[in-house]
């Protein structure tokens, strides 16, 4: 997962390697407009909703994306198996 929220940076010009996932986006050069337009991307590549002021309190991360992504995406799993 953290491989795809890695290629969506790439589709923007970001080049993040592994050794980086857990490095602040905003620190490795990720002006906010991209880091919103990734927001809204992966929001509808995994259907999952991030929530803003939340998300802003630490700093955003490819690990914490992808934390945010499964967790989504397991509660929305049990909800559909309820």
């Amino acid at each position: 997962m953290s491989e795809a929220v890695a290629d969506e940076l790439a589709g923007q010009g970001y080049r993040i390697g592994p050794d980086e996932y857990e490095k602040d986006l905003i620190g490795a050069g990720v002006n906010s407009v991209s880091l919103v337009r990734l927001l809204s991307d992966l929001e509808e590549r995994f259907d999952v909703e991030f929530e803003g002021a939340e998300l802003f309190r630490e700093p955003v991360t490819v690990a914490r994306l992808t934390e945010v992504i499964l967790a989504g995406t397991v509660a929305r799993d049990a909800e559909g198996a309820s």
